[in-house]
C-alpha cells in the first residue's frame, strides 16, 4: 500500500539555543494505525561564540572583516553585516547596498562582487574612526528568514602612535600638531588634555584657553582642518602627554590623538677645533623614529656653506643627523642649529652646538741636550670615551700611539706615556734621551671611533746646545785642547765637523781625518769608541781666538749633537792680574775655574787687561 503526501513543512524552530540543545533530533511521521511513514534524523551542534579579532589605526584609508566559507549558497539568500545591531551593510541576488556613510555621504562600506559564487562575504570598512571599533556580525538567512550561517568580527580601532615634539625650555611658544582630512559637524566638542587635567576646549564657535595666557587655538584654523594646540611660555613642568579628543554631540568620541611634548634644559654642547683641521663632527643622535621630516643645519640663523657640510647617508633610520664640517675657517666658529620638522612644518627636534675654531696655541718647551727626560704636557678638563685613538706626531711623523688600553712608542724607548691617561685627564708625552734633533713641534691628536678629531694640542719643543765653555790660553802656547767628551755611543756613519767662526777646521769621517788647517788641529785616535770628541789646536795665534763649534750628523744629514768652545789666545801681558786671579779675586763661586793638562780655562767669559 503507498499512500501520496502532499508538499508539507515540517520544519522545527528551536529558540532560546544553550549548548545543551545540542544533540540528534529525528522527525517520524505516523498513520492512522501507528504506522510510520516518514523519518528524517538532524544532527544539531551548539557551539560557543568565537569571535575573530581585527585591529587596525586610526587614520587607515580601510580595513577588511574577513568572512570566507566552504559551501555555497542557492541565490536566494540575503546577507546583513551590522555592527551593535544597527544595520551597515545588505545583500542579496540585485540589492547591494551600503548603510553606512561618511559625512560627504560617500559609501565606507563594500562587499566583493557575486560574493556567494566566491564564497567570500569579507566587508570592507573605509575611513576608519575611533568609533567603528566594537563587534562586526554578518548573518545569511534563507528566503524563509531562517538563519543559515553567522560570524562576528571584533574591530578595534587604535589611537595613532603618540607622535614626538621636543623643545628648549624658553622657547617663546611650540605647536602640537593635529591636521585632519575630513571636516567636522558643528557641534563637536574638542578637548585638549595634559595628563589628564583638561587645558583648552573648543565648543560651537567658542576657544576657552583654561591656562589664560599659556595656550592659543582659534576658529579659523578648526575650518582649515587644524586642531593644533599652541602652548606659549614654556617651562620644563609642561613636558608629558597631550590627548587631542573631538566628540559629537552624543558625547560618542569621533577623533583622538596625544603628543608627547619633551621640554628640555637648552643643554648647548661645545666643540672645539683648530683652523686647518680637515674636518669636525657637529653631533646629533635621537632614539625617536622618524618619518615624513625635514632635517635642516643652520649656521646662525644662515645655511650652513654649500660643498662644506655632510650628513651621513640614511640618517633618519640610524637616528644619526650629526654634519660633519670640512676645511674649517675661523669664520666657521658659532652656533649651529640642527631643526625637525614634520610635513605640515612644525618642529619635532632641535639642537644646537656651538663651534670654537681656534687658531692653533703652541706651547713652548725648552730643554738642554743631555738632560735624561721632558714632558711635553696635555691635560685635559672632560672625560673621554674608552674607544678613542691618540697620536702624537713630530713633524707629522707618529712617534706614539695610544689606543683601547695599548700604549706604543714608536722610537722604541724613547717615549712614554703615563698609565691610563684616559681616566687621569693626563695625555702627557716623557721625550727621553734627548738629541738636538728632537727639536720642533709635537702634536698630539685625539680622534673618535669614526675617525673625526676631538681635540688636538700641539708643543714645541727647543732642544738647546750646552752652555758654551771658554777656554783661555797665552799666544805662543803649543797647543790648547778644546774639549768635548760624551756619554753615549754613536753610530759607525756619523759625520763629525770642528769649525771656527764657521769655517771648517777639522772633519771625521768613518775613520778618516781630515785637517783642514794643515798640521795645526789634531783629533784622538778612534774618537767614537774613546767618546772624545775633543780637538787639539796647534801653533797658536791670536786670530786663532773665536768660537769652535763641533757638530755630528747622521748619516741623512740630521744634526745629533753640538758643542761650542769660546778660545780666548791672549798676548803676554805683565801689567795685568792672570785671568785666574782676576776671577778668584771677583767671584771664586760664580766664577769656577777649570784645568785642562797645563792649560786654564773658564766656563764663562773673561776679564783680563792688555
Amino acid at each position: 500500500m503507498s499512500h501520496k503526501l502532499g508538499f508539507f513543512c515540517l520544519c522545527l524552530t528551536l529558540k532560546d539555543l544553550h549548548l545543551t540543545d545540542s544533540g540528534v533530533y529525528t522527525c517520524t511521521v505516523y498513520n492512522k494505525d501507528g504506522h510510520m511513514l516518514l523519518q528524517k534524523v538532524v544532527t544539531l551542534s551548539v557551539r560557543e561564540y568565537q569571535l575573530e579579532m581585527v585591529e587596525v589605526t586610526q587614520g587607515k584609508e580601510f580595513v577588511l572583516l574577513p568572512f570566507k566559507i566552504k559551501e555555497g549558497f542557492t541565490q536566494d539568500v540575503k546577507v546583513e553585516w551590522k555592527h551593535k545591531n544597527k544595520m551597515v551593510h545588505e545583500y542579496q541576488i540585485g540589492k547591494d547596498q551600503c548603510h553606512l556613510k561618511g559625512q560627504d555621504q560617500k559609501q565606507r562600506t563594500e562587499m566583493k562582487k557575486d560574493p556567494l559564487n566566491t564564497k567570500d562575504l569579507s566587508l570592507t570598512l573605509k575611513d576608519l574612526h575611533l568609533t567603528d571599533s566594537g563587534v562586526y556580525t554578518c548573518t545569511v538567512y534563507n528566503k524563509d528568514g531562517h538563519m543559515l550561517l553567522q560570524k562576528s568580527v571584533t574591530l578595534s580601532v587604535r589611537v595613532l602612535q603618540v607622535e614626538m615634539v621636543e623643545v628648549t625650555q624658553g622657547e617663546k611658544s611650540v605647536v602640537l600638531p593635529f591636521r585632519i582630512k575630513d571636516n567636522l559637524p558643528v557641534d563637536v566638542t574638542l578637548l585638549w588634555r595634559h595628563e589628564n587635567v583638561t587645558v583648552h576646549t573648543y565648543q560651537r564657535g567658542q576657544s576657552q584657553s583654561h591656562i589664560q595666557g599659556h595656550i592659543e587655538m582659534n576658529e579659523e584654523q578648526i575650518k582649515n582642518k587644524d586642531l593644533s594646540l599652541t602652548l606659549k611660555d614654556l617651562h620644563l613642568t609642561d613636558s608629558g602627554v597631550y590627548t587631542c579628543t573631538v566628540y559629537n554631540k552624543d558625547g560618542h568620541m569621533l577623533l583622538q590623538k596625544s603628543v608627547t611634548l619633551s621640554v628640555r634644559v637648552p643643554e648647548v654642547q661645545m666643540v672645539e677645533t683648530v683652523k686647518g683641521v680637515q674636518s669636525v663632527l657637529l653631533p646629533f643622535t635621537t632614539d625617536i623614529k622618524l618619518q615624513d621630516v625635514t632635517v635642516e643645519w643652520k649656521h646662525e640663523d644662515k645655511k650652513v656653506p654649500q660643498g662644506r657640510a655632510e650628513m651621513k647617508k640614511d640618517p633618519l633610520t640610524t637616528g644619526d643627523l650629526s654634519l660633519t664640517l670640512k676645511d674649517l675657517h675661523l669664520t666657521d666658529s658659532g652656533v649651529y642649529t640642527c631643526t625637525v620638522y614634520n610635513k605640515d612644518g612644525h618642529m619635532l627636534l632641535q639642537k644646537s652646538v656651538t663651534l670654537s675654531v681656534r687658531v692653533l696655541q703652541v706651547e713652548m718647551v725648552e730643554v738642554t741636550q743631555g738632560e735624561k727626560s721632558v714632558l711635553l704636557p696635555f691635560r685635559i678638563k672632560d672625560d673621554l670615551p674608552v674607544d678613542v685613538t691618540l697620536l702624537w706626531r713630530h713633524e707629522n711623523v707618529t712617534v706614539h700611539t695610544y689606543q683601547r688600553d695599548q700604549s706604543q712608542s714608536h722610537i722604541q724607548g724613547h717615549t712614554e706615556m703615563k698609565k691610563d691617561p684616559l681616566t687621569t685627564k693626563d695625555l702627557s708625552l716623557t721625550l727621553k734621551d734627548l738629541h738636538l734633533t728632537d727639536s720642533g713641534v709635537y702634536t698630539c691628536t685625539v680622534y673618535n671611533k669614526d675617525g673625526h678629531m676631538l681635540l688636538q694640542k700641539a708643543v714645541t719643543l727647543s732642544v738647546r746646545v750646552l752652555q758654551v765653555e771658554m777656554v783661555e790660553v797665552t799666544q805662543g802656547e803649543k797647543s790648547v785642547l778644546l774639549p768635548f767628551r760624551i756619554k753615549d755611543d754613536l753610530p759607525v756613519d756619523v759625520t763629525l765637523l770642528w769649525r771656527h767662526e764657521n769655517v771648517t777646521v777639522h772633519t771625521y769621517q768613518r775613520g778618516q781625518y781630515q785637517p783642514d788647517i794643515q798640521g795645526r788641529t789634531e783629533m784622538n785616535k778612534d774618537p767614537l769608541r774613546t767618546k772624545d770628541l775633543s780637538l787639539t789646536l796647534k801653533d797658536l795665534h791670536l786670530t786663532d781666538s773665536g768660537v769652535y763649534t763641533c757638530t755630528v750628523y747622521n748619516k741623512d744629514g740630521h744634526m745629533l749633537l753640538q758643542k761650542s768652545v769660546t778660545l780666548s789666545v791672549r798676548g803676554e801681558c805683565n801689567s795685568c792680574l792672570s785671568t785666574l786671579q782676576i776671577l778668584n779675586e771677583k767671584d771664586p763661586i760664580k766664577q769656577p775655574v777649570m784645568h785642562h793638562g797645563n792649560v786654564t780655562y773658564v766656563e764663562s767669559v773673561q776679564v783680563c787687561c792688555m
